[in-house]
């Protein structure tokens, strides 16, 4: 398997293997081969970043002055920086079988556990995970599944994206002339880095400013992040 920037791979590193992420892949190298170790495993068919989160990490890296490999594994979920597989887990549900809707409830009578967990499944499926919130547990579900009323079935999770269905309920406040005066620049200068110091007293606005920027950024399918500082 071809390495990609930004695959993770298993490299060595004295006697132990170490997970690393390949930043570049080049053809040549300044060093002898006698001193290159190859790597042992390339852990991902496709880059574990998006094209944009690699390059705004690459960007960090270089504007922070700080090592590209610190800045890419903690961008990582801890289990990634395990080595573990970067591919969605599969997601499992109880779900009523055929008979299992068509068998008499009050058949399970005396097994009372049963009876709640069959008439659950008969509402929808139930997936594994909320099991044990409920009045019932694994233990009736299997149970049912033995005489052939309830099923485990499984399904990759859809992945969806938040900006589909972006939209601001309710209505919007109308920005007063000072605010729609800040707010102006902030639009215009959305495509480039640029920073804003906004200054007002208590109760002037401000926070109705940071939320037309935030829908403007938002609207635009781009990300924003709030920091709000504590205070004692």
């Amino acid at each position: 398997m071809q390495a990609k920037a930004g695959c993770r791979v298993t490299v060595p590193f004295g006697k132990q293997q170490r997970v690393g992420i390949v930043v570049s892949v080049s053809q040549q190298s300044e060093l002898p081969l006698s001193e290159l170790k190859s790597v042992v495993e390339v852990l991902d068919d496709e880059p574990v970043f998006s094209t944009s989160v690699w390059r705004l990490l690459l960007w960090a890296a270089d504007y922070y002055h700080h090592p590209i490999g610190d800045v890419l594994f903690h961008a990582l979920p801890i289990l990634l920086r395990q080595g573990k597989s970067a591919s969605h887990a599969p997601m499992w549900y109880w779900f009523a079988t055929e008979q299992g809707h068509a068998v008499d409830i009050n058949s399970l009578k005396r097994s009372p556990k049963q009876q709640q967990a069959l008439a659950a499944l008969r509402q929808g499926r139930i997936w594994r995970h909320q099991v044990e919130s409920l009045d019932f547990n694994d233990a009736a579900l299997q149970s049912l599944r033995k005489k052939g009323l309830s099923e485990l079935a499984c399904e990759a999770p859809a992945l969806i994206d938040w900006r589909d269905g972006f939209s601001v309920p309710g209505d919007r406040l109308r920005l007063n002339t000072e605010q729609a005066t800040a707010v102006g620049p902030i639009h215009s200068a959305a495509d480039r880095f640029s920073a804003w110091l906004l200054a007002g007293v208590t109760g002037s606005g401000k926070t109705e400013v940071y939320l037309s920027v935030l829908e403007n950024v938002l609207a635009q399918g781009k990300q924003a992040l709030v920091m709000v500082p504590e205070s004692a």
